[in-house]
């Protein structure tokens, strides 16, 4: 379960404090200081998957460095990516300086001093950061160090799909079962390789994991699958060579997802007012007849039947 911490609870005076101890106690340490008058106020959730440390990060203006004498004190061997999603980093490290704005991602060596001024025109800043031990992302990508501080583009469906499956990892109710930390660093790498200008090196099976998020945050309209299989580099030959891998095909795994994506949205009380329509054409579907019995054939229910035990269930339990 995701550890969870915010400075809303927290008496004004005693926030920096509070916001700079809980950061280095769960993942990096570092020394903050506010920019501007802004009032201190942030919030983080942090996950560790194997020896990756994974968060989503969002704090009022503040500076985040790590010297060389904080660096000697604490030590470290990770490198941490951070994907900007709202507001701006302002990132040196080595000689290098990049602003990194939403849409863009930044690499950064914690075994080195670092400054990550995180602000924006909104007075609030959101990143995703994952952190991977420096050997084992040098190993997949040897040339890391040389794109420290520099602007990484998140465009492509790769990029986006790697930056869904991180918020994905940090979420409990998304949290995929038997992920390791292998999968995080070789998604990383693919981001450094692709910033590059080299292909993504990706294999099959770390193939199905992106293709699998992407169909996911797409699962209203999916493109087919020639389309797809051009927006993640690959031949449509791989591209059915990696739903085979798995015992299933391109078709089979889509209705698979907006079936279960269509069960979720009728066990949601927010949307008990929404038709069985309107919950299936959000899901993909054709139509509401369509839904219906692709539901019942998985679930041996009709979506009308389940929708209307669910608060006998939950009385129940």
């Amino acid at each position: 379960m995701p550890t969870s911490v915010s400075t809303d609870q927290i008496h004004p005076a005693e926030r920096q404090a509070f916001w700079t101890e809980s950061i280095c106690r769960s993942f990096a340490h570092v020394e903050t200081r506010p920019i501007g008058p802004t009032r201190v106020s942030g919030r983080f959730e942090f996950v560790e998957v194997g020896r990756v440390k994974l968060v989503r990060f969002d704090s009022s203006p503040q500076c985040y460095r790590r010297d060389a004498k904080l660096v000697s004190k604490a030590g470290s061997d990770e490198f941490m990516f951070d994907f900007q999603r709202r507001g701006r980093s302002s990132m040196v490290q080595a000689g290098n300086e990049g602003t990194i704005e939403p849409g863009y991602g930044v690499l950064y060596d914690a075994r080195r001093p670092f400054e990550d001024r995180l602000d924006g025109p909104e007075q609030r800043s959101e990143v995703l950061i994952a952190a991977v031990p420096a050997a084992t992302l040098l190993r997949k990508f040897p040339q890391a160090e040389r794109l420290c501080a520099r602007p990484v583009p998140l465009s492509g469906a790769i990029a986006r799909s790697i930056a869904a499956f991180i918020r994905a990892a940090i979420q409990l109710s998304d949290a995929r079962q038997g992920q390791d930390e292998t999968d995080i660093v070789a998604y990383l790498s693919t981001l450094l390789r692709l910033a590059s200008g080299d292909d993504h090196g990706l294999t099959r099976t770390e193939l199905f994991g992106l293709i699998d998020t992407y169909l996911k945050g797409n699962i209203a309209a999916i493109r087919p699958a020639p389309a797809i299989a051009a927006a993640f580099g690959i031949s449509e030959r791989t591209f059915h060579r990696v739903f085979a891998d798995h015992q299933t095909t391109f078709e089979r795994h889509v209705l698979q997802l907006r079936v279960e994506h269509f069960r979720t949205l009728l066990q949601q009380p927010t949307l008990s007012e929404l038709s069985i329509a309107a919950l299936a054409m959000q899901c993909g579907f054709a139509d509401a007849a369509h839904a219906t019995r692709t539901f019942r054939s998985f679930f041996g229910v009709t979506p009308r039947d389940f929708r209307g035990a669910i608060p006998a269930r939950i009385q129940i339990g």
